[in-house]
């Protein structure tokens, strides 16, 4: 059981917006017998995936910056672990509350 809300500014942030952005509708878990009150039922799973090809190879045995690994791999489609678990937040799979449980979405506050 979940309970639809719009999305306060600072969860906009959270969720990779800006301040002005449109405020989503997200969900927050209420809990049901079907769920034994806990608001979830089952896991879900949120992962990020690298593939490897030649260019990011070359980079990790140059030992380049993560930050050049990452730019590299951005640019072939990679997406990390905190945009995929904000996919399922948006989409009702989970709470914003539980995705910030396993997730640092801190470095999104900044301004």
């Amino acid at each position: 059981c979940k309970t639809p809300y719009q999305a306060e500014s600072h969860e906009v942030r959270l969720l990779g917006g800006t301040p002005d952005a449109p405020r989503p509708i997200i969900f927050r878990p209420c809990g049901c017998e079907r769920c034994d009150f806990q608001g979830y039922r089952g896991r879900l799973a949120i992962m990020e995936l690298l593939r490897m090809d030649p260019e990011l190879d070359e980079l990790v045995a140059r030992r380049a910056t993560a930050r050049e690994i990452r730019e590299a791999a951005s640019r072939k489609g990679f997406r990390p672990l905190a945009d995929d678990g904000t996919r399922r937040v948006l989409e009702g799979e989970t709470s914003l509350e539980e995705l910030c449980r396993v997730v640092n979405l801190t470095d999104r506050m900044s301004p």
